[in-house]
């Protein structure tokens, strides 16, 4: 199943171009400069996650200019069900036993809990 990771990297001032460089090593999507508290954005894909590990620090682990790394792992996405199919509603007839007043069919014989008979 393939992984799918943000990489999140805070570089030294003004060295956030040296990592969106890493967009040429295999696995990297997509890399971009950023503003914020992070200098730039990498998102991955690997076969596994000891392949992801390998590739981030491919990508960006070994730089020496940079700071901080954060990887966030995409959740696998869960499969679309098709919509289940609804139940037909029966519409039934009933009536009270006399003796119990449960509810019972239209047609029965005996009443289904007390077992009383009906004529």
């Amino acid at each position: 199943m393939k992984v799918m990771a943000y990489v999140l990297v805070q570089t030294l001032p003004g060295t956030s171009h040296e990592v969106v460089a890493s967009r040429n090593v295999p696995g990297v999507i997509m890399a971009n400069s950023v503003f914020g508290r992070y200098d730039a954005v990498i998102v991955m894909s690997a076969d596994s996650l000891k392949d992801l590990s390998r590739k981030v620090y491919e990508a960006v682990g070994r730089l020496p200019y940079v700071v901080k790394v954060e990887t966030l792992v995409c959740m696998p996405s869960v499969p679309e069900q098709p919509p289940k199919k609804r139940e037909e509603l029966r519409l039934v007839t009933s009536f009270h036993c006399p003796s119990c007043h449960a509810l019972n069919e239209v047609g029965a014989a005996v009443c289904y809990f007390c077992g009383y008979s009906f004529q």
